[in-house]
């Protein structure tokens, strides 16, 4: 079969010319990601693992306003490979004025991932003498001597992930997956004055670097990384109900170390308490003391000679 000679004609072939000249993209870009710098120098925690610093998917979607870029979820389906189950997302990243496609990106959580299978329980219970009759014992709580039911801690069966969370964190990497996909430059230009910024994002990063975390070890995922990542809320004043910044770093260091939670699942369980009057606690230093143990002892692989042994509602 003889071969064809397809002419394309010379206004087609501007497709691979510059669409711009190069300064002014360098210029538009390092203009952006300075403004992205200035939002994550604003946040209370900043991502860093290895002194890299990630942005997480709420920075990718901001950079993506920049460009008129928004997000959608085409579709996520329940997958099964093997034993493993979960969710796969497909995640679209659409021009707002046009509505047309620009980047496509594939993501999945899966519960054979550390974490995001089954989660062990902790309950505290009253520690029965042989006849089934409580024991008691006394307790100094916040300064006045109480004798009080002498409790003990058992494990309950493991608890599994909700499958609306693995849905939910397959659509969030999908999303921030295919803004990076297309963004990843602005990271690149963003890394200045020593401060290396990476263009992969968190939550496709963390998984990896606490799955290579050491079973032994039962420091934080990265040992750089920062016990307690709420320290920067020790400026304002401590309130007395609520734990000290010492307690916080405990709990963070436990969390992270032996319990090998990632800090969104950490801030999630944290979520589920409430803080002085009732308000949510949105950093640990808003923990109250009556749910220090508590929280500490429901941790996965937590164990009672890891912490400081203290009944709750004792001041901490």
């Amino acid at each position: 079969m003889p071969e064809e000679i397809i002419h394309v004609p010379d206004e087609d072939v501007s497709l691979l010319s510059l669409a711009d000249a190069p300064e002014n993209a360098i210029r538009q870009a390092s203009e952006a990601a300075s403004a992205i710098m200035g939002v994550i120098a604003s946040k209370p925690k900043i991502i860093t693992f290895n002194s890299e610093i990630y942005f997480e998917n709420e920075d990718w979607v901001f950079i993506g306003k920049f460009y008129g870029v928004t997000v959608r979820i085409a579709k996520d389906n329940y997958v099964e490979f093997g034993s493993a189950k979960g969710f796969e997302a497909e995640a679209e990243a659409v021009l707002t004025s046009t509505g047309q496609v620009v980047g496509r990106a594939f993501m999945m959580c899966l519960d054979d991932e550390d974490n995001w299978g089954s989660r062990p329980k902790y309950d505290w219970v009253d520690d029965l003498d042989e006849h089934g009759k409580k024991q008691w014992e006394e307790k100094v709580i916040k300064g006045v001597k109480k004798n009080l039911p002498k409790r003990k801690r058992v494990e309950l069966p493991p608890v599994k992930v909700p499958l609306f969370q693995l849905r939910s964190m397959a659509q969030t990497r999908a999303s921030s997956k295919v803004l990076s996909m297309i963004f990843k430059f602005i990271p690149v230009l963003a890394s200045k004055g020593g401060k290396k910024v990476s263009g992969t994002p968190a939550e496709e990063a963390s998984e990896n670097f606490i799955n290579s975390t050491p079973e032994h070890d039962d420091r934080p995922t990265r040992a750089k990384r920062k016990a307690n990542p709420d320290e920067t809320d020790t400026a304002k004043p401590h309130d007395p109900d609520c734990i000290t910044s010492n307690q916080a770093s405990e709990m963070w260091r436990l969390a992270r170390g032996k319990g090998k939670l990632s800090e969104q699942e950490v801030r999630e369980r944290l979520a589920e308490l409430k803080g002085k009057n009732g308000k949510p606690v949105t950093s640990a230093l808003d923990m109250l003391k009556t749910d220090y143990i508590k929280f500490i002892s429901s941790l996965p692989n937590v164990v009672e000679s890891d912490y400081k042994q203290e009944e709750p509602g004792a001041n901490g």
